[in-house]
């Protein structure tokens, strides 16, 4: 067990350990910068998701397995899949769990406990946004005790209370937002131009949003006593206006 977890733009440290078996799922939402997913593929197993398949293809990143449903990804992708031998689990359209959730159920049953990474969840639609992200947050009863949203450009790490975060990048994001999904105490932040200590944030009011780091800071810290709290990190190549 370790506390970190590395992705190529940042380290997060945990207070507590976290599972060492880390899976990057790629899945069909907005594709990942492909030198970002080379490089994350270097650091994590790649479990492709339907038309996650494409991204990864386009990236030359062999995934050791994929699930889907084979009703978004393309043809050339599905083919290439078969080219190259990677198990493949098909299930059909219809059906109640979505391709994410099948996968999170599945690593769940393969893995006593993991750390899920899932890029290909940002863009397009909300309601999938909002399922991808609410289904991470129901992986624990997978056993899947931590579980980040990333790509090149966005970052959401899910923090269940009572812990603490310490984040470390590569490079400096340019927002840092505290996302309430569900009633959150004691929560506080340091290493950002407006600090918070000890306060309650909640859904219907989530406010600490477009937090700026300061530049003479080398890390964040972010901690939180009860509820589910997602610390969000923007990389945005344009700077953003004081």
């Amino acid at each position: 067990m370790s506390n970190r977890l590395a992705l190529p733009q940042v380290e997060f440290f945990f207070s507590e350990k976290i599972p060492t078996d880390q899976l990057l799922f790629v899945a069909g939402g907005r594709p990942p910068a492909e030198e970002w997913l080379a490089q994350a593929a270097k650091l994590f197993p790649v479990w492709g998701i339907d038309r996650g398949v494409d991204s990864c293809r386009s990236a030359s990143v062999k995934p050791v397995q994929v699930i889907g449903d084979g009703d978004s990804a393309s043809t050339d992708g599905w083919r290439w899949v078969k080219t190259l031998g990677i198990p493949v689990e098909i299930h059909p359209p219809e059906k109640d769990l979505t391709d994410l959730q099948l996968s999170l159920k599945r690593a769940g049953q393969q893995y006593n406990q993991a750390t899920v990474i899932v890029t290909g969840v940002w863009g397009g639609r909300f309601d999938h946004l909002f399922s991808n992200i609410y289904s991470l947050l129901g992986g624990e009863a997978f056993g899947l005790t931590t579980c980040c949203a990333a790509d090149d450009k966005e970052v959401l790490v899910l923090l269940r209370g009572p812990k603490s975060l310490n984040i470390h990048p590569k490079l400096r994001p340019t927002i840092v937002s505290l996302l309430p999904l569900s009633p959150c105490t004691g929560v506080s932040i340091d290493g950002v131009r407006w600090p918070l200590s000890g306060v309650d944030l909640t859904m219907e009011l989530p406010y600490a949003i477009s937090n700026r780091p300061l530049p003479e800071k080398d890390s964040l810290s972010v901690t939180i006593d009860e509820g589910c709290l997602g610390v969000y990190l923007c990389f945005d190549e344009h700077k953003v206006t004081e």
